[in-house]
């Protein structure tokens, strides 16, 4: 006989959620403190509530017979197991959503002036969407009345037929696969069209890719599923479809969490810095350019639209003083008053100082 699942599922959900839930806060953290909160983040912030409830009823399973054997538990426990495993299939339906939905905001806010990227990626959402609202309405009302679906013992219930739930598990978990590979590979040939330099490309990449991992998650999924139709223990059978079914969750909360965290692993390693700080000497007074990421950039974990500093700087006779002109991203201007001193605005809102002086000229 093979081996309660119970356990394996509770250790998943435990693992996962203790990850889960801080790096979604550190999330918040850093888009608040950077100010660069947008659609995306309200979108994984409102996952948090249907990813909850979908830890809470698997942990509810583990603890209630999912993945048990129904020879060791009983009808009552059995019962108990299916209507954990039935809310398990509503808040998965639910949660998944605003989490792919995060994702693909945050790839549209990399992609904004690439309109082609951007329409692609309204599609792909439009597809997992439509394809989980679907599933969620089949699942709901599969049996009437819905309390049919874990007790049978309801007089004059019914459910309709299994294939039916069969193939919109299918269709469900195809989708599913080919929305993460889609949003997981868009950024390789996006980033390498952006002016960034090698190694902050690598880590954006990379971070973004894991979300290969829930896709994984969900191809595992369906070999199990595919199982369950030839399964004689059912209650044992959903045991590894719900321990799936959380991982691709649990791993896409992650993953779109941890790639909005470049702020925070750039202050910490000095992750994908560009170049050095520039440092000039005017008539022996040291000027350096100093760049604080979570302060002066936009605050994006990606060069995706940089907002124009508060002030110009202004040199004059060695010393520093501030305008309130506000330039655009990418505007330059030289000086007219001192021809020998020149100011340039990177994309990454570095300023920096070019001078040239001859002897004998006045400040």
């Amino acid at each position: 006989m093979a081996q309660d699942t119970g356990p394996r599922l509770a250790a998943t959900v435990i693992v996962l959620s203790v990850l889960a839930y801080p790096l979604l806060a550190l999330r918040i953290y850093i888009r608040v403190k950077t100010r660069a909160w947008g659609a995306d983040d309200w979108s994984m912030l409102f996952a948090a509530v249907p990813f909850t409830a979908l830890t809470i009823a698997c942990l509810g399973g583990a603890f209630n017979g999912v993945g048990g054997h129904e020879a060791e538990l009983g009808p009552e426990k059995t019962s108990a197991g299916l209507h954990w495993f039935f809310f398990f299939e509503v808040f998965y339906c639910i949660a998944i959503v605003p989490i792919k939905l995060s994702i693909s905001l945050m790839e549209m806010r990399i992609a904004t002036s690439k309109r082609n990227y951007v329409i692609s990626l309204w599609i792909t959402s439009a597809m997992f969407i439509i394809m989980n609202i679907i599933s969620l309405f089949v699942i709901i009302f599969h049996c009437n009345p819905i309390s049919w679906a874990w007790d049978t013992t309801t007089p004059g219930g019914h459910c309709n037929s299994a294939t039916t739930l069969t193939n919109i598990y299918y269709a469900d978990t195809a989708v599913n696969i080919f929305t993460d590979w889609f949003c997981a590979l868009l950024p390789v040939p996006l980033l390498w069209s952006i002016q960034l330099n090698r190694n902050a490309k690598v880590s954006v990449v990379f971070l973004l890719s894991l979300g290969v991992l829930a896709s994984l998650s969900a191809c595992i999924r369906l070999k199990y599923t595919v199982r369950l139709n030839s399964a004689n223990d059912y209650i044992h059978g959903i045991g590894d479809i719900v321990i799936w079914g959380y991982a691709e969750n649990g791993i896409g909360m992650i993953v779109g969490c941890l790639s909005t965290l470049r702020p925070l692993f750039r202050r910490v390693f000095q992750l994908g810095s560009s170049a050095p700080d520039a440092s000039s000497k005017m008539n022996g007074t040291r000027s350096k350019s100093r760049r604080n990421y979570l302060n002066c950039e936009a605050g994006y974990e990606l060069p995706e639209g940089v907002r124009p500093m508060d002030r110009d700087v202004v040199v004059k006779g060695g010393t520093v003083k501030e305008t309130s002109i506000r330039d655009s991203d990418s505007e330059e201007h030289i000086l007219s008053d001192y021809p020998g001193i020149k100011m340039t605005r990177s994309v990454l809102q570095e300023t920096s100082f070019a001078t040239t002086s001859t002897s004998g000229q006045s400040p």
